[in-house]
Order: structure tokens, then C-alpha cells, then sequence
């Protein structure tokens, strides 16, 4: 199919954007651009998989979401280590990777599996392979952000114990689901124990407490539950699973309304 004058004149405009951040990015790491070039990689890659891949997977796609500050965090943490401007290499190449997603380019966006509208079971209602390895690839970041401030930052028995306690808070919270209010009350003790242990980290010359309490319980929460095979997204739930239930609900109402008329006495001349 031809382009219309005006895609391509959104064509040229984006592109003309990406080769900007790629010039910005070159002057801010003119020196360690060699260094520099995977974080920028890194954040395009990130940004490109969130907007394309990640939106068919509901629940990664809202924890890719929230890991988007806590990754940004811990570039600014590990910048003094590294010796390179990781922080802003990495939302260069967001920025990059956002506007080379896709959707400016094709006007397409992208899409996400609905299910099976009829509510039959079967394999059109699974997760399937690509659902598993969406859920797996995201896990796989956030477990390798965990281990890396553990690993590279502050290795000891109190940083691992966190990373594997809010790992195991994480899948079970969703593992065994409690009501819908108190699972929200208690996912906003993530950020806050985020800020807690930040002081602590300090105290304690542990600065990746903070780090490895997010990253973990980030991983639990698409650990837990039946995510990984259940229903797609879209796919209708329980009471709302079938056909079958509304026709009885509406026979009961029919025979109540012809019970109601059978009773009423006829009007007198």
C-alpha cells in the first residue's frame, strides 16, 4: 500500500526526532560513547518490546509500567560506579524506542489477544506459548535488576533475604488472592517501603535494600496466580462466563412478571 502525503510527512518528522536523540546522545557521551552505547540500546529495546509485545500481557504491561522509575532510579544509583551518564543514555533511548515502536510509523497499533468472546473453554481461552514467554522475558528483567544490586552493589545476607522475602509476598499476594480492597492497601506498601529503605540502605552502607524489596515483589506479583495459562485478556469471567445463566435469569423473570399478571384481579365494568 502507497502512503498518503501526509504519513509520509509523519514519517519524515519522527524520524527526523530519533536522529535529534541520537545526536543528543552522542554529545552528552561524546566521551565514554562507547560505554554509553548499551544503555541507550538498552532503554530503545525496553520501550520498543513495552508499546509492540508487553500490551497483549495485561498484567506485564501495568508492572512494566511501574518498573519504569525504579529502573531510572537505579541507573542514577549505579552512575558513580559505572563512570558513564547510564540515567540519561537510557530515557534517550526510551524516548528513542518509543517513537520507533511502531504505531507513529504505520498508524497500527499494536495487538492485544481478546479471547475467545463466546466463553467456550478450550484453546482459544488459554494463555498459550506466547502469553508464557511475554510473562517470562519480564520476570527475567526484573529478577536480573534484583541480583545486579545484589550481586554488584551491596552483596550480603541482608539484601538477599529482602529480595527473596518480597519475592515470595509478591506471588503470594496474587497467588491467593485476598478481597479486591485489601490487595490495593498492601500494593501500596511497595513504594513506600521503597523510601523506608532507602533511609536504611543508607544507614546500613546497603543501598540496594531498596532496589532488591522492589524488584522482587515486582517479580512475585506476575509470579503469582494463573496468569501464566489462564484466560486472555478480554476472555469473559465468571458471573459473566456463558450464555447459559442470563436465559435462566431472564425465564425466572418472565414467569415471575406472568405470575404477577395471573394475580391481578380483572377491572370491573
Amino acid at each position: 500500500m502507497k502512503k498518503k502525503p501526509a504519513q509520509w510527512h509523519t514519517t519524515i518528522f519522527f524520524g527526523a526526532m530519533i536522529m535529534v536523540l541520537v545526536a543528543a546522545f552522542a554529545w552528552i557521551a561524546h566521551s565514554v560513547l562507547l560505554e554509553a552505547s548499551p544503555f541507550f540500546v538498552l532503554g530503545a529495546a525496553y520501550t520498543f518490546l513495552l508499546f509492540r509485545e508487553i500490551p497483549q500481557a495485561s498484567r506485564a504491561y501495568t508492572v512494566m509500567h511501574f518498573a519504569l522509575p525504579l529502573i531510572l532510579f537505579s541507573w542514577l544509583s549505579a552512575e558513580d560506579d559505572l563512570g558513564v551518564p547510564a540515567a540519561a543514555s537510557w530515557i534517550l533511548g526510551f524516548i528513542a524506542g518509543a517513537i520507533a515502536s511502531g504505531y507513529p510509523w504505520t498508524g497500527k497499533r499494536p495487538q492485544t489477544n481478546r479471547g475467545d468472546s463466546s466463553g467456550v473453554e478450550g484453546k482459544e481461552s488459554a494463555g498459550g506459548p506466547r502469553l508464557f514467554l511475554i510473562n517470562s522475558a519480564c520476570v527475567a528483567v526484573l529478577m536480573a535488576g534484583g541480583l545486579s544490586h545484589l550481586i554488584f552493589q551491596s552483596p550480603t545476607a541482608a539484601v538477599g533475604s529482602v529480595l527473596a522475602g518480597a519475592l515470595i509476598c509478591g506471588w503470594a499476594l496474587f497467588r491467593f488472592p485476598p478481597s479486591a480492597l485489601t490487595r490495593n492497601m498492601l500494593l501500596l506498601t511497595i513504594p513506600v517501603e521503597f523510601f523506608l529503605l532507602i533511609f536504611l540502605g543508607g544507614n546500613t552502607s546497603q543501598p540496594a535494600l531498596p532496589f532488591a524489596w522492589t524488584y522482587g515483589a515486582l517479580s512475585g506479583i506476575l509470579l503469582g496466580g494463573n496468569y501464566w495459562s489462564g484466560p486472555l485478556r478480554g476472555t469473559p469471567r465468571p458471573p459473566f462466563s456463558g450464555p447459559e445463566k442470563r436465559r435462566r435469569k431472564r425465564k425466572k423473570v418472565r414467569r415471575s412478571r406472568e405470575k404477577q399478571k395471573q394475580n391481578v384481579p380483572a377491572a370491573r365494568p
